[in-house]
């Protein structure tokens, strides 16, 4: 299988990086140089120190110059360490920020994706991907990385330079070893390279696990439900797979690193006795032999190092591409321009041959739906599990784009609206809808206090039935929600939740409502007291409900039963009675249990 290519060069990320920080922070680039020039002082510093004291020794300059020396240098270490000290903790605070950022940003594209590119597990994996690449090999060792090569650069330089001086052949030879090393090396990132994905695989599952172990609305199932072995078994697989890549990954890094190692010990060993005998042939004094034992050595390890380094540039720039990777998918829903969306009000919504199958599957999980649902029609979708239902209201919502077919509004196929504009008439609840940690009054206009209509939210709460609630606690509108962010928020029952969602969706005031079983926790009476509500705001609105339980869609002017992915019956529900045919028959043994459960409750 040919390998696939990444979308950017190496350049390329680079220069993305540099704009990126330099955007963020345009201290941080130049502060990493002067930290960097420190530190090249202070490496320096010891092969002088030691070199200069010897010189003054072998040729009696006196105490005095030994004090001399010994301060200035130790007045410069001190200086440059400290400065060195300062820098770097101002610019581990700036890559901390930058990280934060990448992290702001990253969050911002997720918010900003088409729904349906997201949510398949090719989305998911470059999520995760660019994810890791938030991590210290990432974006936060940029800055390190390159810091260390241009340092690197610098020592290997100078001492090169003096290297040259004493035998210009030594340059050559240390220059192929040092190469071997760094093919090793680049061989151990390509290696390391092809553990990314399947560790990135893992990752997701185990995130998963976790963040269902951890999370609090899970927290009463896991102990009814004796989940706790079950998660702990699946954390384990996961876990154990995760191990097994992680050692093999560092079972490379063993091989080149041994590689690497067996290389350096030959290199200083052959340095050391080519100086020893080249100071018993009286052609170095014992002043060079100090200078050119700390400077060819030093030479030799800082090649290894800039080799080393380069590998580190290697998979930090990896990461970044993961990064970049996730960040360049690109929307295929209409972000800007478009049509207007029709100022005749309530909307026409037609399915012409909609079928829809998930990205990277051959599956339809919709086949050839046709569909009209007249200008304020409420509409009601069942069936079995499976069926479609969710699929079809996502594809009405735009989340979905149909594998094959069109949905129009009043005409219009919906790909020729603005993604956003679209979005905005319709108000949806769906089976796991989400309370923000904010108050009553944030949660029901989805918008700052300061920006909140106050008497809008009012008219909509007495609409939900939820005002009497509100104005008995102390905090009525501005009470906190969600207990685990907020200590001092309250927590709403099922009921009291799907009329915080009811009022929610009228103050959003939308000419189309879209209900996807949001009632499927609740009893059939409180489920029937919630789409009694329902049925009153959808008045002069286009709407549509899903619901499991059949006799709560008794209201709607139109049935569509789906079964086996395509529209088995449709009609009002005595038409559907009439023809006595699946939706029939589920509702007859639906009516047949739910007088059972009366009586056993009575």
């Amino acid at each position: 299988m040919k390998k696939k290519k990444p979308n950017h060069s190496f350049f390329d990320n680079t220069v993305f990086m540099f704009k990126t920080l330099s955007k963020w922070d345009k201290t941080l680039i130049p502060m990493n140089v002067l930290y960097d020039i420190f530190v090249v002082v202070v490496e320096l510093g010891v092969a002088s120190f030691a070199t200069t004291l010897t010189y003054c020794l072998e040729n009696n300059k006196g105490l005095s110059a030994i004090v001399f020396v010994t301060l200035a240098v130790t007045v410069v270490q001190i200086f440059s360490n400290s400065m060195s000290n300062i820098l770097w903790q101002k610019i581990q605070g700036k890559r901390i920020q930058i990280e934060r950022n990448f992290d702001v940003f990253l969050g911002q594209k997720v918010m900003d994706m088409d729904f349906d590119l997201l949510e398949g597990p090719v989305g998911r994996e470059k999520y995760q991907k660019a994810k890791n690449a938030l991590t210290y090999e990432g974006v936060y060792a940029f800055t390190e990385q390159y810091g260390k090569l241009f340092t690197m650069l610098m020592l290997t330089l100078i001492y090169g330079t003096i290297t040259v001086t004493l035998n210009p052949w030594l340059i050559l030879i240390l220059t192929v070893l040092e190469a071997l090393k760094l093919v090793s090396v680049a061989l151990e990132s390509r290696l390391i390279n092809s553990t990314k994905a399947p560790i990135a695989k893992v990752d997701r599952r185990l995130n998963y696990v976790n963040r269902i172990s951890r999370d609090f609305s899970s927290a009463k199932d896991i102990r009814l439900y004796q989940l706790r072995e079950y998660l702990i078994h699946m954390s384990e697989y996961f876990i154990g797979e995760r191990k097994f890549w992680t050692q093999k990954m560092y079972f490379y890094y063993f091989c080149t690193d041994m590689i690497s190692l067996v290389l350096s010990v030959g290199i200083e060993i052959g340095i050391f006795i080519y100086i020893v005998f080249a100071m018993l042939d009286g052609n170095i004094s014992k002043t060079e032999l100090v200078l050119y034992v700390f400077t060819v050595t030093e030479f030799a390890a800082y090649l290894t190092e800039i080799g080393n380094v380069a590998v580190g540039n290697i998979q930090v720039n990896m990461e970044i591409g993961n990064l970049r990777e996730f960040l360049d998918i690109k929307n295929t829903a209409r972000n800007s321009g478009g049509r207007a969306l029709p100022k005749e009000m309530p909307y026409d919504i037609e399915l012409q041959n909609v079928s829809f199958a998930y990205p990277g599957s051959d599956k339809k999980v919709l086949k050839n739906i046709n569909l009209k649902i007249r200008k304020g029609e409420n509409l009601a979708l069942v069936g079995v599990n499976g069926a479609g239902k969710t699929t079809l209201v996502k594809i009405i919502c735009g989340l979905y784009r149909p594998t094959e077919g069109k949905v129009l509004i009043n005409g219009t196929e919906i790909s020729e609206f603005n993604r956003d504009d679209y979005y905005k008439i319709i108000s949806a609840v769906f089976q796991d809808p989400r309370i923000m940690p904010c108050s009553i009054l944030e949660n029901v206009s989805m918008l700052p206090e300061r920006e909140s209509n106050r008497e809008r939210f009012f008219s909509c709460i007495k609409k939900a039935g939820l005002y009497e609630k509100i104005q008995a606690l102390d905090m009525k509108e501005n009470t906190l929600l969600v207990k685990t962010v907020n200590e001092n928020a309250i927590e709403l029952s099922g009921g009291e939740m799907q009329r915080l969602l009811l009022a929610r969706a009228i103050y959003k005031d939308t000419p189309m409502l879209i209900l996807d079983e949001p009632t499927a926790a609740l009893d059939p009476i409180a489920e029937n007291e919630i789409y009694l509500r329902y049925s009153e705001i959808s008045k002069n609105r286009t709407s549509v409900y899903i619901s499991h339980r059949l006799s709560s869609t008794r209201f709607c002017d139109r049935i569509v039963l789906l079964d086996e992915n395509r529209i088995a019956e449709i009609g009002t529900h005595d038409e559907l009675m009439s023809l006595d045919g699946k939706y029939a028959e589920m509702y007859s043994i639906q009516s047949k249990y739910y007088r059972k459960e009366k009586a056993d409750n009575d």
